[in-house]
């Protein structure tokens, strides 16, 4: 039978050992450094090392989280000796977002197991494929997937999957969104998300207002999977995962309880042939009592997204309910012997791991003899420990003496001798792990040719603006496929003799309907002399199907260190476009020869599964743009691309970069990438002319809102 993984969640020392006392196979926590809850708790070094002990202990397991950006300044020593220490102590998993940091521990630590994080953001088995190339033991697919789609991962790789089955959902996909570092310069993807999802918005279609039913649009209900066990087990899922570092302990321990049960009757039940189970009602109101938002929803197993939004207040509502499980002692059985001018030896065991020792010698007692209720007194004194006397045997005379103090001793050092070797087995030599010079260097091969300037369009009404500017030369285009239904005619964009190469870009999220478009147009898919990818699905898209072509990666493909460029590299890709999040010293200490910057868009800072228009009205199949404000007053376009059926949200502010080409182009970037979204004609001409006059001396002039985007501040 498959394993079948509680997961659990650990903010704390205290939580992690509760969690396992109340029935998790697994738990996850974070460290000081690079974690995805910068405001938990987290661990200190000596914290994680009890943890380790304590699941080693319980043979149970422990996986750090890891899964944050990491800078380049950041691949140092400190992040060698951060990861060696968890590796010397016996981690059994490493929950990782960056495919760098993913590709360094593969290299540096390559008996540790890899987990890609729910943030890479993979929706198929495409990109599940390319993890297992790279050596990932488990990947966590994004949650918006529905069990069909699981179970076609599962039947397309051999890679473990670890699915969300309780607790809070983002409304964005995991890994892709910035709206917390865009608005406020708390990023996700640095672990210090300021949940602006969870605030009130109103949304319009043009002046009308559509969110009659509340203002907290994008808040979604907690997740709850309780009934859905069966089905997880038979799409392929390994590991339940429960959401929760931030939550208490009588949260985190009873919501794992009641999985475990559950779990256990399941898998009993399937050993006895039997497919189904029935949870309790009680059971479904203590979980609605330990915390929900407006009640839970489990849609996205069934590839659905309605009634999946909270509109009402958002708050994590829960009540009081009662801790009330007790540590978990591990039990050993103890033979004592006793015999007149002989050591009194004590052997304690668990399964097949013995330790035997001897002490004083036994004499005659020539006054109060020792009996055996006085040794069993000092032998069950293990309260400090993590075992108990299950079981004591005794081989004694009578009439004997001994001091009961050297009992006590030999019961502390047979205990301490005992865990260390249960723990022996988990521990690494560190002579293992191989040099980590030259870990950071990024091949300068050449690549194929691009124009200095690439110009991105969603509409062919853009691409005859375009065409009609006499300002224009030697420039890129790059048509969106989640845009333009109908694929533009290439060879009519040929003719223009204003593009030089003519990209195609994959829609960021591929799943049922993108899959299907790209999968049934590869042909004409290949008559375009380059690609841009923003997702790992759609680079391995492109290796499997093997199209020529210059291949760029998107800003959703992170690229914060020169290991990511490294990693990506060697997957086929030619040039990446630079993270938003970096500013310019950050953007400074990478490799740059083989990236492009935009220096001009509006940027996307949510890409979602659920559909504003929809859930504020009906599903219409017609896609518009809407306009989300805040209280603040400020506003967003929402453009829901009903061909792909994903919607983008869009930054407030236009980010404008022109006149920064100086300085991007003394830090390595020689080529640029300006995204028009919903500009018109008189603001498309007034960009190109200021991108070509943005070396000369004067002040450009701006007549529009703008930012500089992260370029000065950049996230923490």
């Amino acid at each position: 039978m498959r394993d079948f993984e509680v997961l659990a969640p650990a903010g704390d020392l205290e939580i992690f050992k509760s969690v396992i006392d109340a029935g998790a196979d697994a738990v996850y926590f974070g460290g000081k450094h690079f974690s995805a809850r910068a405001y938990a708790n987290n661990f200190d070094y000596e914290e994680s090392k009890e943890a380790l002990k304590y699941a080693h202990l319980h043979n149970k397991k422990a996986y750090l989280t890891l899964n944050t950006l990491i800078k380049n300044k950041e691949f140092d020593d400190d992040l060698y000796n951060y990861i060696r220490f968890y590796y010397e102590n016996g981690l059994d998993g490493i929950i990782v977002q960056d495919i760098g940091l993913i590709k360094y521990i593969r290299e540096v630590f390559p008996d540790l197991n890899v987990h890609g994080s729910t943030q890479l953001a993979v929706c198929n088995s495409y990109g599940v494929s390319l993890f297992e190339k790279l050596g990932v033991t488990r990947i966590v697919p994004a949650r918006e997937l529905s069990l069909e789609e699981i179970r076609t991962i599962y039947d397309n790789t051999k890679i473990e999957l670890e699915v969300f089955v309780h607790g809070a959902l983002c409304y964005c996909y995991s890994g892709d969104c910035l709206m917390s570092s865009l608005i406020g310069g708390r990023s996700g993807n640095r672990g210090r998300c300021a949940q602006p999802c969870r605030l009130e918005y109103d949304v319009y279609n043009g002046k009308n207002r559509l969110n009659s039913r509340g203002g907290y649009v994008l808040s979604l209900k907690d997740l709850c999977g309780i009934n859905d066990l069966d089905k997880l087990y038979r799409s392929g899922v390994t590991s339940l995962k429960i959401e929760g570092r931030m939550k208490k302990k009588q949260y985190a321990c009873n919501v794992v309880n009641i999985y475990r049960r559950y779990v256990d009757l399941l898998l009993n039940n399937l050993s006895k042939g039997i497919d189904s189970y029935e949870v309790s009602d009680k059971d479904k109101n203590l979980l609605l009592d330990l915390g929900n938002r407006c009640g839970f929803t489990n849609s996205y197993y069934y590839g659905k997204k309605d009634r999946m939004v909270t509109f009402e207040s958002p708050s994590h509502e829960n009540k009081d309910v009662s801790y009330c499980f007790e540590e978990m002692k591990i039990p050993v059985k103890c033979k004592f012997t006793a015999r007149i001018n002989e050591p009194i030896e004590l052997v304690v065991a668990k399964d097949d791991i013995k330790v035997n020792l001897k002490g004083v010698n036994c004499e005659i007692a020539s006054n109060k003899p020792v009996n055996i209720s006085d040794i069993d007194k000092r032998l069950n004194k293990t309260g400090n420990t993590s075992f108990y006397f299950d079981e004591i045997e005794h081989d004694t005379d009578n009439n004997i003496f001994i001091p009961l103090g050297d009992v006590n001793r030999l019961r502390k050092e047979a205990l301490d001798l005992l865990e260390e070797k249960i723990l022996y087995p988990f521990k690494r030599n560190i002579s293992d792990i191989i040099s980590t010079q030259n870990i950071q260097s990024v091949d300068n091969k050449d690549s194929k040719e691009i124009s200095d300037l690439i110009i991105s369009i969603q509409n062919t009404y853009q691409l005859d603006v375009l065409s009609a500017n006499k300002s224009l030369k030697n420039v890129d285009l790059v048509i969106s496929l989640a845009d333009i239904k109908d694929f533009i005619d290439i060879e009519r964009i040929r003719k223009m003799s204003v593009f030089n190469n003519i990209f195609v870009e994959f829609p960021t999220v591929i799943r049922k309907e993108s899959k299907e478009l790209l999968e049934q147009n590869v042909e004409i898919i290949r008559k375009y002399d380059g690609y841009i990818v923003s997702s790992y699905d759609g680079m391995e898209f492109i290796r499997e199907n093997k199209l020529k072509g210059v291949v760029i990666s998107g800003s959703y493909i992170y690229t914060f260190n020169n290991n990511s460029i490294r990693a990506i590299r060697e997957l086929g890709i030619d040039y990446n476009i630079a993270p938003y999040e970096l500013n310019y010293k950050e953007l400074s200490h990478r490799n740059n020869s083989n990236s492009i910057i935009t220096i001009y868009g509006k940027y996307p800072m949510m890409i979602t599964n659920n559909c504003i228009n929809k859930n504020c009205l009906k599903c219409d199949k017609t896609q518009k743009s809407l306009t989300l404000k805040d209280k603040k007053g400020h506003s967003f376009l929402v453009r829901n691309l009903c061909n792909v059926c994903y919607n983008v949200i869009y930054n407030e502010n236009v980010t404008y970069l022109l006149d920064e080409r100086k300085k991007l182009s003394d830090i390595g970037f020689n080529h640029f990438v300006m995204n028009f979204v919903d500009e018109d004609k008189d603001l498309i001409s007034s960009v190109i002319n200021d991108y070509y006059d943005s070396f000369g001396d004067n002040m450009i002039n701006i007549e529009y809102k703008y930012t500089k985007g992260h370029f000065k501040r950049g996230v923490e």
